[in-house]
């Protein structure tokens, strides 16, 4: 049930809610997909080069020096992660700017209010999703996820849920 608070707001305090919390969901999503690539793909290069190094009977400075070529790459990928993450962020930013006019008669479902409900709902130290995150805040709430921190893993499977429910654009 949405709240009757969100259904009489100025629409374009509306219409800026539902594609902040809309991009913010999408970005979220998308860095932890992407880092739990990078997670497994590092595990993969590891455990590949070291049972190549064995098994070729390489000298043990070899396999040491190997392991942190690893070890370096999974410090490296984090940082070139959050800049992917930056950037994805903006380029969405951009398509729902871009987009917008197109998004606006859409945007009148009152289903749209019931993202904001839910992001609203969750209270912690964080800005809401419906603001325009910032790095930094964007990189706590997935550590948040990331230590499965539970009122937050709810909101976030609830908005996927919602996002899933929303109707499309026709093409």
């Amino acid at each position: 049930m949405v709240k009757p608070s969100h259904q009489h707001r100025d629409p374009f305090e509306r219409e800026t809610k539902i594609l902040n919390v809309i991009s913010n969901t999408s970005v979220l999503l998308m860095s932890l997909m992407t880092e739990v690539f990078s997670d497994a793909f590092t595990n993969v290069a590891q455990a590949l080069a070291s049972s190549l190094a064995t098994g070729f009977g390489a000298p043990e400075e070899t396999i040491k020096d190997m392991d942190k070529k690893v070890d370096d790459m999974k410090t490296e990928i984090p940082k070139k992660m959050l800049e992917t993450v930056m950037n994805m962020k903006h380029d969405m930013h951009q398509q729902l700017q871009e987009k917008k006019k197109d998004l606006i008669p859409l945007l009148a479902d009152p289903i749209f209010d019931k993202g904001i409900t839910i992001a609203e709902d969750y209270h912690s130290s964080l800005p809401p999703l419906t603001q325009d995150l910032d790095e930094l805040s964007l990189l706590k709430y997935m550590a948040l996820l990331k230590t499965e921190d539970g009122e937050c893993t709810h909101m976030f499977q609830a908005l996927i849920g919602w996002m899933n429910e929303l109707p499309q654009p026709k093409q």
